[in-house]
């Protein structure tokens, strides 16, 4: 049993343009997650999956850098391009993904070697921290087997579901068994993601405070703490916008 982390990045946000790029302490924001991802005890390979637009030829100009796998696939069909990431680094039946996004610099590989072991411990098809969330936005990691991700590429047919590798999986529990893991106490309300540029100064100022690459969250929490104006420069975005602007456009479309 192999363990595959897949990594979603691409260029073409419009909240943010090429924010996967964006510096922080001169290094970029998929450079930030790729490091810390490799940091985890239970990943066996980590792969990019981006967008076969030209606007994402530096993002796989970068993972050769990095010296990591990058699959490049449909910009909308989300989950068939992820698919195709974990078919391109020859994942297979009984292996595991770990589905994790490239605009999450601060994922914490601890956090993410746990949900993992929850999977391994209760062979579910389907773990995460975000069903419901309790960790800050921007650790959130899912893990699932490479058979659950086939079944819902095979599957899914609505417009959100393919937008979002996931969401099929979620919906239908009587399909997918899962599990959740959750923090010591409630702290969704924090964005530690970059979707504005107010996210991108946020995580810049505690990056800078912080004066290092290799932190965990409770070292975040700890400068919160101490300095908790720092949270006031990003509060007013909601967790998954995108994400619920999808459900709500294929909605009033009479999807």
């Amino acid at each position: 049993m192999s363990v595959f982390v897949i990594i979603q990045a691409r260029s073409g946000s419009s909240r943010l343009p090429s924010k996967v790029l964006l510096p922080i302490m001169k290094k970029p924001v998929l450079g930030w997650v790729v490091d810390r991802v490799s940091k985890c005890k239970e990943a066996s390979i980590i792969a990019v999956a981006t967008t076969l637009e030209s606007l994402d030829d530096p993002v796989e100009d970068l993972c050769k850098s990095l010296n990591i796998s990058c699959f490049r696939g449909s910009e909308e069909d989300v989950l068939d391009r992820y698919y195709g990431t974990a078919r391109f680094v020859s994942a297979k039946t009984g292996d595991i993904i770990v589905r994790i996004t490239g605009d999450c610099p601060f994922i914490d590989p601890d956090v993410c070697d746990d949900v993992i072991r929850l999977l391994k411990k209760t062979g579910v098809d389907y773990a995460s921290n975000i069903s419901p969330p309790s960790f800050p936005d921007g650790l959130d990691c899912e893990v699932f087997t490479f058979e659950t991700l086939e079944k819902a590429w095979s599957e899914a047919k609505l417009i959100y579901e393919r937008e979002h590798v996931t969401q099929y999986i979620i919906k239908n529990p009587e399909l997918f068994s899962s599990k959740n893991l959750s923090a010591s106490e409630d702290f969704s309300d924090m964005r530690w993601t970059i979707d504005y540029p107010e996210d991108y100064e946020f995580l810049s100022a505690v990056a800078g405070r912080l004066g290092c690459y290799d932190f965990t969250y409770d070292n975040v929490l700890r400068l919160l703490k101490s300095e908790p104006e720092l949270m006031d420069i990003n509060t007013k975005h909601e967790r998954n916008e995108g994400l619920q602007i999808s459900i709500d456009n294929e909605i009033g479309a009479g999807l």
